[in-house]
């Protein structure tokens, strides 16, 4: 799968490329909307996970032109801290299929993506697109590890400098 991600903190699109890398899928990491409107329509994206502002730019503004320009019935996820009763609402009205609060659990943003994509598309589209990667066992721990120390970093838990 390719996912887009718009989100100005790099930890967050590191980490989801290290669940990427599980599945065979790739992240594509933008902090502009004008090249992520340009990827979306020139490339076959599966997903958009969108932090709710890229820039001083509301992330609406690619969530509309997904939707309305583009015609695409891909999943939008929004992935954002501190967001209002009013702001969920606002997004998911406006087509975001989920609202995910950060911190976040990684294997969730995929979880709720497979699923969006099964039902719009079938199981045999999401079984082609995900791509069984053989890893060994020391590379599977490696990644795991950075995705539980992404979390702790997220949560404030672990060394204090």
């Amino acid at each position: 799968m390719k996912i887009l991600v718009l989100d100005e903190d790099s930890a967050t699109a590191e980490v989801l490329n290290e669940v990427a890398q599980l599945s065979g899928s790739k992240i594509i990491n933008i902090h502009n909307i004008d090249e992520a409107k340009n990827i979306l329509l020139n490339e076959e994206i599966d997903a958009v996970v969108s932090e709710r502002k890229i820039g001083n730019r509301p992330a609406v503004e690619i969530l509309v032109y997904l939707r309305k320009q583009l015609n695409k019935d891909i999943p939008f996820i929004i992935l954002s801290s501190s967001l209002t009763d009013q702001e969920k609402e606002y997004f998911t009205r406006l087509g975001a299929d989920t609202v995910i609060e950060k911190p976040f659990n990684p294997l969730e943003v995929f979880f709720y993506i497979t699923e969006i994509l099964k039902e719009r598309k079938g199981e045999e589209y999401v079984k082609e697109r995900l791509i069984e990667e053989k890893i060994d066992k020391e590379t599977a721990k490696s990644i795991i590890a950075r995705i539980i120390e992404f979390i702790k970093k997220l949560l404030g838990i672990g060394k204090k400098d």
